[in-house]
């Protein structure tokens, strides 16, 4: 179900990635993302609902979520890259937007 999504964890997952590749693999990603249809419009709200605030805590968090809160938080991501260019290759760079995306490849496995 959500394969095409967490195909980027092959990329996401390497060690080393050059910030020109790195920005361009977000932005692909991104899209399929918002073409998946597992885009959550209040994602920001969410976020806060569960006091999802810190990246760490993401991190922690991000191996006993389920697939709906893993997508919530994936669609905030992509919304504030709109509003800061850069958050979402920093999340890959921090290992929060792998490791959601490991627990959305063991969901679907």
């Amino acid at each position: 179900m959500y394969e095409k999504i967490t195909a980027y964890l092959d990329f996401f997952g390497r060690d080393a990635i050059p910030e020109s590749e790195l920005q361009e693999k977000t932005k692909e990603f991104s899209v399929d993302f918002m073409q998946s249809g597992f885009m959550v419009s209040n994602a920001m709200e969410a976020m806060g609902e569960r006091a999802w605030a810190s990246k760490s805590q993401l991190r922690e968090d991000a191996s006993a979520m389920t697939a709906e809160e893993a997508c919530v938080c994936i669609s905030a991501f992509i919304q504030q890259e709109s509003f800061i260019p850069g958050v979402l290759a920093d999340l890959v760079r921090q290992d929060v937007l792998p490791g959601i995306l490991k627990r959305l490849r063991e969901l679907d496995a």
